[in-house]
Formats: structure tokens, C-alpha cells, sequence
């Protein structure tokens, strides 16, 4: 039972007592009247008899009035009779409905108690739940400073082979020194030899021409032979030595070219094979007989033909502008593109190869051993992606830009620039790693090769640029020197890939200068 019903309930008795205390003041307003009536007869008996006849008739209607009045009465009894039973049906319909009410509030109080006893228990319940929550959390919490335990547990164990691979390279290192003393030891043994076998040699020269002055002193005391005598023998030593000094120069200066004709070829064909994909036969026999010529032990790479290596790849690509463009009618961007991708696929890829790992390498690592180990790994980065496509796009649009001829222009000047720029980073800049193609490169260009390779590409940007060519080529020059200072100062020196990234960066560099020229 709601509260609503039981005010309900209670406004419905407040009404009926009302309407009872109505009907009670109705019963004695109408039980005066009736008495005051009564009282007006008894004075009426009283009147003397003369006024009887002419009251007469006004007390017959008084007396009819009253029977009405009574009958009235009557009637308003039975009324007030009717609404007392009705009353009553109404108390006796309130009660019951109070105790259907009093019935309801029982059950609603039964339902308040259920209630409360659910929400207890489920009180009960979220507790037991907290308290489980709580449970697992400090579960969680647990886990999580295992995890923590276990990930600094990994972290000391990588950190200890990192310590056990530095002291195993160190201990490599100590071995390799130690290895290098000893040959040095057995080189200064052997040349400890060499100069106690010299000695010996010159002892037992100056004991012979000893001997030989005691022998001429001898003769000439026995006037065997005269001092003239002895001025003719000098002399004729002395003519023979010319002779066979003659003798060999002559045939040094007939053969000596010659002699460095298989050398100089097999230099030209390593440096085409180095830094293109054009086909070359190596084989020097083929052009120069079956002489065979001196061993050499290190790596050829051919430094000083690098310019003109650069120069064929341009001609051959010269090609698209000049000749297949024209007769294709093909669009500059087309043309662009084309030559772009001309230009990768005739050097291999390698320079741009180079320049990816070197960009990966230089922005990725922290240290320099990370750095380097980057380098050398066959993957790329998002760095190195970013770096080619960066070059490439520059150099796309730069060939977009410039007319035919001026292109092959460019191409002419900026190629052999850019295999120069090469040459003087080998030169000048030591290498990052003991190992690997850069030392094997670096011990191969010699002062002579620098000199060649630089006149070589300055006569080639002269003659085809003048003034402009000499610009771009001073331009050209700087590149390598000022990124290989800063690349020298990041790794300690360079690798092949930065090598390839120099020839990137210098091309680029100037084919921008040609076309702000222009």
C-alpha cells in the first residue's frame, strides 16, 4: 500500500464526519422548530373564546400547515435515517477498506523489509565484490612488477652481451695485434738478416779488392805492369759500363709503354665494371697478347678513369634528349622521368643504394658502433626511403626544367664532377671501418690517380661549359669536402656508402647550379 492510497483514504473519513456533523445541526434546527410550535398551541388554548371563531380557521390551516410540517419531518427523518445507514455502510465500507489499507501497509511493509534484506545482501555481495577486485588488483600489480623484474632482468642480459661482444672485439683486436707484432718482429728478423747477409757481402767485397790492390801492388813492384798499363784497364771498364748502359735504356724506353699498356686497361675496365653496368672484357690478353703483367695483390678500381667513366654514362644517356626524345615526340615530364630512371638502372643503383644506407645510418643510430652497424645492414629505413626519393625528385625536376640541349649539357658537366667528388673523398678522408670496400679503395688512389682524375673532369667541364663548367666544377669540388668533414667527424671516417652518397649529393648539386645559371 502506497502512501498516495492512504492519504486517500483518510481525506474520505475526514469528509464523512463532516457530512454527519451537517445532518446532526439539519435534526435539531428542525427539533426547535418543532418545540417552538408546540409552545405557540399551548398559548392559543389560553385566547378567550370570542377569538376562537375567528381564529378558527387560521388554526385549521396552521393545523394543516403542521400536519405537513410533520409529514415533513417524517420525511426528513427517514432522510437523516437513510444518510445514518448510508453512514454506517459508508464506516463499515472505510473500515474494511482500513483494514484492506492496514492489509496493503502490512504487505508494503513486508515488501520494505525484503527489500532491505536484498539490498543487504547485495550489499554483502558488492563487498565480497570489492573485496575481490581489490584482490586482483594487487594480483595485477603483482604481475606487473614481475614483468618489471623480468623486463630489467632481460635489459642487464643484453646489456652483458653487449659488454661480452666488446670484450670478445677487444680481445679480436688484441689477437690481431698481437699477430701484426709478431710479423712485424719477423719482418724486422728477415731485415736484421738481410742487413747481416749485406755486411757479409761487402766484407768479403772489400777482402776481394783488398787482395786485388795487394795483387796490382805486388805486380807493379815487380814491374810487371805499368802505370800506363793500368790507366788503359780503367778505361776499358769504363767503356764497357756505357755500353750496357746504353744498351738498357734503349730497350726500356722501346718496351716500357708497352709494359704499361695491360696495367692501364685493366684499370680502365675495373673502374667501367665499378661504377656502371657496361658491358667490358677484362681479360687484357685479348687486346695485347699473351705477355702477362705484373701480379697485383690489391684491389683495382681504376680512381684516375673514373671523370671519363662518368663522361661515357652521360653520352649514353645524352641519348634520350637528343635523339629518342625528338623522335618520339615525347613530353618534357615523360622525357624527365625517363632519364631519371636511366640514370639508376646504367650505375646499378649503386650510388643511390649508398645513399640510403648512408641516411639510415647517419639519423637512426646514437652512437657511432650502432651507426656504422646500420650502415652495413641490407635493409632500409624509413631515413633512406626518404633520402632517394628526395634525390630523385630533384633531379625529375630539374630535367623537367631545362631544354634538350642544355640538359645534355648538364649531364655532360655534372657526371664526370660527381665521379671526381669520389675520387678526392677516397683521397682525403680515412676509412670508418679496418675492413671492407672503402680501405681496399683508399689504398688503391695514389697522388698521381688524384691528379689525373682532376684534371681529367676540370678539362671536361671546361671544355664543355667554359666559364660555367669551372664555376660548377669549384662547386662540385666543395661538396665532398665539406660533407666528408662533417661525416669524417660523426664516424671517424667514411665507408663505400658514403662514397655513393657523395656522388649522389654532387650530382644534384650540380644540375641545381647549372639551372639557377641558366
Amino acid at each position: 500500500m502506497s502512501d498516495q492510497q492512504f492519504e486517500s483514504s483518510h481525506h474520505r473519513k475526514q469528509d464523512i464526519s463532516e457530512e454527519k456533523e451537517k445532518w446532526r445541526d439539519d435534526e435539531q434546527n428542525i427539533v426547535g422548530k418543532y418545540t417552538e410550535k408546540q409552545q405557540n398551541e399551548k398559548k392559543t388554548k389560553k385566547w378567550p373564546n370570542s377569538r376562537e371563531n375567528i381564529i378558527k380557521g387560521s388554526i385549521e390551516d396552521e393545523q394543516d400547515e403542521e400536519e405537513e410540517s410533520e409529514d415533513q419531518w417524517y420525511d426528513k427523518e427517514n432522510i437523516v435515517e437513510g444518510s445514518i445507514e448510508d453512514e454506517q455502510d459508508e464506516e463499515e465500507e472505510s473500515e474494511d477498506q482500513w483494514y484492506v489499507e492496514e492489509g496493503m501497509a502490512d504487505e508494503y511493509a513486508e515488501d520494505k523489509q525484503d527489500e532491505e534484506e536484498e539490498s543487504e545482501d547485495q550489499w554483502y555481495v558488492e563487498e565480497g565484490i570489492a573485496d575481490e577486485y581489490a584482490e586482483d588488483e594487487q594480483d595485477e600489480e603483482k604481475i606487473e612488477k614481475r614483468r618489471y623484474d623480468t623486463n630489467k632482468i632481460a635489459d642487464e642480459y643484453a646489456e652483458d652481451e653487449q659488454d661480452e661482444e666488446e670484450i670478445e672485439k677487444r680481445r679480436y683486436d688484441t689477437n690481431k695485434i698481437a699477430d701484426e707484432y709478431a710479423e712485424d718482429e719477423q719482418d724486422e728478423e728477415k731485415t736484421e738478416k738481410r742487413r747481416y747477409d749485406t755486411k757479409k757481402i761487402d766484407k768479403e767485397y772489400l777482402e776481394e779488392l783488398q787482395d786485388e790492390e795487394q795483387q796490382v801492388e805486388a805486380k807493379e813492384q815487380s814491374g810487371q805492369v805499368s802505370g800506363i798499363g793500368f790507366i788503359n784497364q780503367l778505361r776499358n771498364q769504363y767503356k764497357e759500363f756505357v755500353a750496357a748502359a746504353s744498351e738498357r735504356s734503349g730497350q726500356a724506353s722501346r718496351f716500357g709503354f708497352m709494359r704499361q699498356l695491360p696495367s692501364q686497361y685493366k684499370e680502365l675496365a675495373a673502374a667501367v665494371c665499378f661504377l656502371s653496368i657496361l658491358p667490358f672484357p677484362r681479360n687484357a690478353q685479348s687486346f695485347f697478347g699473351s705477355e702477362e703483367a705484373e701480379p697485383q695483390p690489391q684491389l683495382v678500381i681504376g680512381s684516375a678513369y673514373f671523370p671519363l667513366i662518368g663522361l661515357l654514362i652521360a653520352f649514353i644517356a645524352c641519348l634520350l634528349p637528343l635523339a629518342i626524345g625528338p623522335s618520339l615526340h615525347l613530353p618534357p615530364f615523360v622525357l624527365a622521368a625517363l632519364l631519371t630512371v636511366a640514370l639508376v638502372c646504367l650505375t646499378g643503383g649503386l650510388h643511390l643504394d649508398g645513399l640510403m644506407d648512408t641516411c639510415d645510418g647517419l639519423f637512426s643510430g646514437d652512437r657511432r658502433e650502432r651507426k656504422l652497424e646500420i650502415m652495413h645492414d641490407s635493409h632500409v629505413g624509413a631515413f633512406g626511403v626518404l633520402g632517394g626519393v628526395c634525390i630523385l625528385l630533384l633531379k625529375f625536376a630539374i630535367f623537367a626544367s631545362l631544354d634538350p640541349l642544355r640538359l645534355a649539357l648538364a649531364l655532360l658537366i655534372a657526371l664526370p664532377i660527381a665521379r671526381w667528388a669520389m675520387v678526392l673523398a677516397i683521397y682525403l678522408f680515412p676509412s670508418a671501418r679496418l675492413t671492407g670496400l672503402g680501405v681496399a679503395a683508399r689504398q688503391t688512389v695514389t697522388r698521381p690517380r688524384l691528379l689525373i682524375a682532376a684534371i681529367t673532369s676540370l678539362l671536361i667541364a671546361l671544355v664543355a661549359g667554359h666559364l660555367i663548367g669551372f664555376a660548377v666544377w669549384m662547386g662540385g669540388t666543395l661538396v665532398p669536402i665539406i660533407i666528408g668533414t662533417w661525416i669524417t667527424y660523426t664516424l671517424g671516417g667514411l665507408t663505400g656508402d658514403v662514397y655513393g652518397a657523395l656522388a649522389e649529393t654532387t650530382e644534384v648539386v650540380c644540375f641545381l647550379m647549372l639551372a639557377a645559371m641558366h
